[in-house]
């Protein structure tokens, strides 16, 4: 064969080869994790029909795009309801997640936040001074049935149990204190700013005290995964990220909140200008 035949067929089996289709990768399916999550206004909250949004949902999605899975979103669901899918495995993640040895049970717990202190209101009037847990002795407080307090903080008001009360919501506790019947409501601090912006009646009715409930070692809110998850591989991947978003900032510059109900809440200042 020629030299120049030989080199023509050598160019055009190469031509061949380069315009052949090249054969596809194949597509490995990220993991789908179902979210189970209730409406937590400002954390994560339920608008019309479309998908929650709000700083926890910021989270979860970095977690998932950190890991690599994609997250199955639940309907507004009560809380109980997605404990209860947690202990079976129908769910697998849940967010914002106060440590309880019960919650520990169902699910492995991996803190990202530290939990922001409860806070004690008292009317307006009441023109005290409370900064020391000390003052809280006398007086008679009303607290939220069913949320996960500050151990040491609970152990001290049931060491009071004369002069404590529980209600089932943080309206019905504002209820009792504007009416007067309780001296002070301790509750959880974003919730409860929450309930007096949504609700015109509560507006300058309160004031929050000087008190601040801290007890030495940090607590934490939780992401929790469920220990019957279909996808227990990830357990590692998930909680090694989640320390790591915890270290590298991450978790702090998505969870920037707004004010929520403070700016209806009675100052200091205001109630010396009216002493």
């Amino acid at each position: 064969m020629p030299k120049t035949t030989l080199a023509l067929f050598v160019l055009i089996s190469q031509l061949a080869m380069l315009l052949q289709p090249i054969a596809a990768e194949p597509v490995v399916k990220k993991p789908v994790l179902h979210w189970c999550l209730d409406h937590f206004p400002r954390f994560h909250e339920f608008q019309g029909r479309g998908l929650p949004t709000g700083p926890s949902v910021a989270v979860m999605q970095e977690l998932a795009n950190r890991v690599g899975f994609d997250i199955n979103y639940s309907p507004k669901t009560p809380l109980a309801r997605c404990f209860r899918q947690m202990s079976t495995g129908e769910a697998d993640l849940m967010i914002n997640l106060n440590f309880t040895e019960e919650r520990d049970r169902l699910m492995y717990l991996f803190p990202y936040n530290e939990t922001i202190p409860e806070s004690l209101y008292l009317r307006k009037d009441d023109l005290r001074l409370i900064d020391q847990i000390s003052q809280l002795s006398p007086l008679i407080l009303v607290t939220v049935r069913n949320y996960i307090y500050n151990p040491t903080l609970m152990a001290l008001i049931k060491n009071q149990k004369e002069q404590h009360i529980e209600v089932d919501s943080i309206e019905a506790g504002f209820e009792l204190l504007r009416k007067g019947r309780v001296d002070g409501l301790i509750a959880p601090t974003q919730s409860s700013l929450e309930v007096i912006r949504n609700n015109p009646s509560l507006h300058y009715q309160f004031r929050k005290a000087a008190l601040t409930f801290r007890f030495g070692k940090p607590r934490y809110i939780n992401i929790g995964f469920s220990r019957k998850s279909k996808h227990l591989y990830l357990k590692d991947q998930i909680e090694q990220a989640v320390a790591l978003m915890k270290e590298d900032g991450t978790v702090e510059r998505l969870y920037q909140l707004p004010d929520g109900g403070k700016q209806y809440l009675v100052s200091d200042k205001e109630q010396l200008q009216n002493r």
